[in-house]
């Protein structure tokens, strides 16, 4: 039986494509893969104009006169000369110069951004301004994949398991012998328990408010190895989008913390518990001290993350249903 869905030609605009440590990336990456599946897909970044870049699935356009960014100013754009007509324009993150650009070259019926000027931010500002934009809802369009070795094996460089772990807020504190606030307060209300701190790929380890030693974390699989095998992940600075290593943390069994307002909010409603401050945050971990209590969050928000963010077809057809439907 054919088909009776439209095709669908997306146009990709993607500032942050380059930038595959930041969440915004990951969430559009995933957005044009999904995309792939059911019509052509152009990405355009920033740059100067010339041949097309490869990067794994997709060849990448430059359409600026310079290296700049944000986008250049529509006069100084320069469109690929195999442009067509698209049904679907995808902006990783849409501020005025890019709807400007949108204004002088695109005549398309669907606009869909991944988020407003800032990165990830979840204000609603100027969405509405000509060329107007939908907000593409984070749970359409994403697969967030998760090592199946994860779970069996924890990491090398630790010989216990059942710790907390937190991904720190701090940037460049590498080298620090100082523990983050949170750290700080875990380590000495939980005088006997490991405590391990995750900022700038590097993995410290507190017991009884002393440092332990360090371990890298130099790929995905070693931080979702360190994840899987926590008793609960205390995620201090979710990420804006999809906060996505809570998701990973879901599937992966364990429960998350995350502070009141965040992205990753949604999330804990079902796997996890949310926090206002440090004392707050004392609180819930000691609920989850309870081994019933956690056995029954970690099944709840696995089941939510595993059914919402775990199949690619699935991301496949929501996306493909979402983009025809407002078209």
């Amino acid at each position: 039986m054919d088909d009776p869905s439209p095709p669908v030609s997306t146009l990709v605009l993607s500032r942050h494509w380059q930038r595959t440590n930041s969440e915004i990336s990951f969430v559009t990456r995933s957005l044009a893969g999904a995309a792939s599946r059911f019509g052509r897909v152009t990405v355009c970044i920033p740059g100067a104009p010339g041949p097309s870049l490869p990067d794994g699935g997709f060849d990448l356009l430059a359409v600026g006169r310079g290296g700049t960014t944000p986008w250049p100013a529509p006069e100084d754009v320069v469109w690929p000369g195999a442009s067509e007509p698209f049904t679907a324009i995808i902006v990783d993150e849409i501020d005025d110069s890019c709807r400007a650009i949108l204004r002088d070259h695109c005549a398309v019926a669907g606009i869909y951004a991944v988020a407003a000027h800032g990165e990830g931010t979840a204000s609603q500002d100027g969405l509405q301004e000509r060329p107007a934009a939908v907000r593409i809802p984070p749970t359409i369009g994403i697969h967030v994949p998760v090592s199946p070795l994860a779970r069996l094996h924890r990491h090398m460089g630790l010989g216990f398991t059942g710790y907390l772990l937190v991904l720190s807020d701090r940037v460049g504190q590498t080298e620090s012998d100082t523990p983050p606030p949170m750290v700080a307060w875990l380590t000495a209300r939980y005088f006997d328990a490991y405590v391990v701190v995750i900022e700038d790929a590097c993995a410290s380890v507190w017991k009884g408010r002393s440092l332990r030693g360090r371990i890298n974390v130099e790929t995905r699989t070693d931080l979702q190895r360190l994840i899987a095998h926590a008793r609960i992940l205390i995620d201090l600075a979710p990420g804006a989008v999809i906060a996505r290593e809570c998701i990973e943390s879901l599937c992966l069994g364990t429960p998350i913390l995350v502070p009141k307002g965040s992205a990753a909010q949604v999330h804990a409603r079902v796997g996890g518990m949310s926090f206002t401050d440090i004392p707050d945050c004392l609180a819930q971990v000691e609920r989850l001290m309870d081994d019933d209590l956690l056995q029954s969050v970690s099944a709840a928000g696995n089941a939510y993350a595993d059914s919402t963010y775990g199949h690619g077809e699935r991301a496949v057809s929501a996306l493909r249903e979402f983009l025809t439907r407002t078209v």
